[in-house]
This record gives C-alpha cells, structure tokens and sequence, in this order.
C-alpha cells in the first residue's frame, strides 16, 4: 500500500500540479535549478516543495505560491557560488593529522552561536549585533552573515530536540540503570523550577551527569505534584524499570513523593527502590543550626555592611579612608539564606579590614574582631 504522507521527487520537466490535478508541465525555466517534490493525497500527487540543485535548500512551491520566490532564491544563489568561486580554498587538519579542503557552512556556524549564548548566557539578539557581525567578518571569516533573534530561537529549538533524542537513544540502548537526583529552584522571577539530573555509567565506564527536564512548577510543592512531574519524565525517558535510586532533600513533601514513586518504578531493584536523601541538604540544616547561636554577633555585621553599602556616598569615604590608611579598599557583601557558606565568606573578607572596619570610624556598634575569630572557626568546623 502506498503511504500516502510520503513526499516523492519529480525531475525537471516532469508533470506539475497547481491543485489537485497535473494538468500541465512545469513549463517555466525556474525548474531547470530545483527539483520538484510531491506528496500523494488521496491517490492524486500535489507538489508541495521544490529542492534547489546548488545549495539543496527545500522551498514552499504549492501551486497558489507561483515561482517568484524560487528565482530570487536561484539568483542569490548563483551570485553566491560564484564569490565562492572567487575565493582561495582553506585548508584544515583532521584530527588524524592530515588535511583537508575547509568550507564556509552556515549551519555549522548557527549551531556554534547556540552553543556559545547558552554557554555565556548572552541574550538571544547577540547573533544580530553589528559588533559581534564586525568582529566575526574581520577577525575570522568574512562571509559571515548575522543571525537573527528568530533564526536563533529555532536553532535552539533544532539543536534542543536533536540533543534530547540522542541523550534517550543513549538511554534505552546502552545504559541498564540510572540514579536521579532532583530539587525546586526559585528563580529571580519568583518562579519556581523542578529539575530531574540523571546520573549513570556509560559503556566506556565514565560516570556520566545529564538534566532530563527543567521546567515550571506552578502548582504547591506538595509530594503527589512532585512525584507527578518526576514519574512524567522519567516515563518520557523511557527508564521506568532502570531506575535504582533517587535522591532528594529532607523535606517532608520528598518523602511523600517517594511513597508515591516507589510502587511504580520498582522494576529494577523491587520495593527497595533506594531513597538517598542529600547529603548537602544535611550538611546545611547542620551549618544553620550552629549559626543560630551567633546570629546577634553576625547581625551586627550585616547591619555595618548594610549602613555602608546603602548609598555611593558612603562606599567613596570609606574608599578614601581606606586609601588614607594605606590599606587597600574593597567592596563588602552579605550572606545569602540559600547559600550556607556565603556567612563564611562574608567574615573572610570582613576579618582583613577589622583595623578600617572598626568601631573608632563608624557609628554603627560592631563587635570585637576576637568575635569574628571566633565566629569563623565555628563556621569552618
């Protein structure tokens, strides 16, 4: 039986179709540099797209189009090969060490500019700047053509879809079990994130680290929600019966999620579907607990670092101080809640500057630096 969603190729001069029947040839010249494709609907063939003979780029060519678009394309096209003729072949090494003739290849270079936006988080329009096309054109290849904003996001949706493809081809054929780790994060929009990592051996014995998914979760962190979103993408995977592990912080909604996945993806290792619980989320509660003891003392710090940073004014004399002191001037900042060693790091930066940062030149009452001493070996322990 014919498929009949199956696109079919014509060569030049063969039948068209303007609509449903092929009444009569491709009579316009167009058709010597493209080849027509078809697509059978219902026993009758539709041309649908046209392939160019040079570039092999396929265009819309549906009867209701006409072929204005296809002689523009041919003629950029023509144009093209020849300032391509004009130019002095490059050559490049192979990894093997020999050499080979180098080409210009538009889809390679998309698919780099992806990889260097998302590597640098630079914004999406960093492809159309004039400064990034001068730079490129002058300094390395000057056929360069910009990108924009728009060819940019479908690259990254191309390049995302290939990626993911392979990473579960990769999956479901070579890797016969697979640990999961997987947390909510709050980003700057105060929108909250689940990410599920899978962690797995691969065929030449290198522990492997891939993000599965990271996507919103709009709803309570409640453990039936985040058993649901992890169990709808490990079953994306296709790893229902390879997962040994899964790893999640103390909070009481995770251990309610496990109740809820252990039942369903105990294939691999029955019920005793392992439960690792983090042991940096451990680490934190304990760090939090023995910081609890010296928050009066690390308040008065914050409350300093806050008085100094809360205007320019303010950072310039204490700069100037600084300089007149003869020590060098730097910048203070505070510790973050989510970020447990940032109190340590806040004292490490405070404990050089007790003689500038002291009580004697701010009003602001600041303890005894034997305090931060002690506070910082408590931190390290």
């Amino acid at each position: 039986m014919t498929d009949s969603s199956a696109p079919t190729s014509a060569t030049p001069g063969s039948t068209g179709s303007t609509g449903r029947k092929r009444g009569r040839k491709c009579t316009s010249d167009v058709w010597d540099d493209f080849d027509p494709i078809y697509n059978e609907v219902n026993g009758i063939k539709v041309k649908v797209t046209a392939k160019c003979h040079r570039c092999k780029s396929i265009l819309s060519a549906t009867g209701s189009g006409g072929t204005g678009h296809l002689r523009r394309h041919r003629k950029s096209c023509i144009a093209k090969s020849k300032r391509t003729a004009r130019v002095q072949g490059v050559l490049q090494f192979n990894p093997d060490g020999s050499v080979r003739s180098w080409e210009y290849s538009a889809e390679v270079a998309h698919l780099e500019l992806c990889r260097l936006i998302f590597s640098l988080d630079l914004p999406i329009c960093f492809g159309e700047s004039d400064a990034f096309e001068r730079y490129i054109k002058t300094a390395h290849n000057p056929r360069f053509a910009s990108v924009s904003r728009q060819t940019t996001t479908r690259d990254f949706v191309k390049f995302y879809n290939d990626r993911r493809g392979s990473l579960m081809q990769t999956l479901q054929s070579t890797v016969s079990s697979v640990a999961l780790t997987s947390d909510i994060w709050s980003g700057k929009a105060k929108e909250d994130y689940h990410s599920v990592v899978a962690h797995y051996v691969n065929s030449d014995w290198i522990l492997e680290k891939k993000v599965l998914a990271m996507r919103l979760i709009d709803v309570s962190h409640s453990g039936v929600n985040i058993a649901e979103r992890i169990e709808q993408v490990i079953t994306e995977y296709g790893l229902s019966d390879r997962i040994f592990s899964i790893t999640l912080d103390n909070a009481s909604s995770n251990a309610n999620a496990m109740d809820e996945l252990t039942p369903k993806f105990s294939g691999y290792v029955g019920p005793l579907l392992l439960h690792q619980r983090c042991a940096c989320h451990i680490i934190n509660l304990i760090v939090k607990c023995g910081l609890k003891r010296l928050k009066p003392v690390i308040e008065n710090f914050r409350t300093a670092i806050s008085f100094l940073n809360s205007s320019n004014q303010r950072i310039a004399a204490y700069k100037s101080y600084c300089l007149a002191m003869g020590a060098t001037p730097r910048k203070f900042c505070l510790d973050m809640d989510v970020r447990w060693n940032s109190t340590y790091l806040m004292l490490k930066h405070l404990l050089p500057h007790r003689s500038t940062f002291s009580v004697h030149q701010w009003t602001i009452p600041v303890p005894s630096w034997a305090s931060i001493a002690c506070s910082r070996e408590l931190v390290c322990c």
